[in-house]
């Protein structure tokens, strides 16, 4: 099993993991890490760090990240050359779903692709999709 990495700034990681669960239940081999305008980014590298250490079972880690360019972005892409480990940015609750769904039978690489796909999809346009149903619900 794939483990997966939230990497955010604040308690965003936290409380996705949260919403993910209360969807599809309880998940193991997931941790979150968040940076708080106090923290040392140092200190977040190695804590970014031992989490995939401890999170790779021997399938890798997904690792998600909230913002291209922020620094849990910035820390993360330190460290995914020295691990079995891809990092996508822009983490929201379709993407989180799915990895978190799919992790036991697919590998690194086609989680990171579907984990991707499925996080652009669940972006929408909610007057486009109803039309006029979104009036009458």
């Amino acid at each position: 099993m794939v483990g997966i990495l939230i990497v955010t700034h604040g308690n965003f990681g936290t409380e996705l993991l949260k919403s993910a669960e209360l969807i599809i239940g309880k998940q193991e081999n997931v941790e979150t890490l968040g940076l708080n305008p106090s923290d040392d980014i140092k200190e977040l590298y190695i804590a970014v760090r031992s989490s995939i250490k401890k999170l790779d079972k021997g399938d890798g880690v997904l690792i998600l990240t909230d913002l291209f360019g922020g620094s849990p972005t910035n820390v993360t892409a330190a460290s995914i050359s020295d691990y079995k480990c891809e990092s996508v940015s822009g983490v929201n609750l379709p993407m989180l779903i799915e990895a978190l769904d799919s992790r036991e039978f697919m590998p690194l690489e086609e989680l990171t692709a579907k984990t991707i796909q499925s996080g652009v999809e669940g972006i929408k346009n909610v007057k486009n999709e109803l039309g006029n149903k979104a009036n009458s619900i």
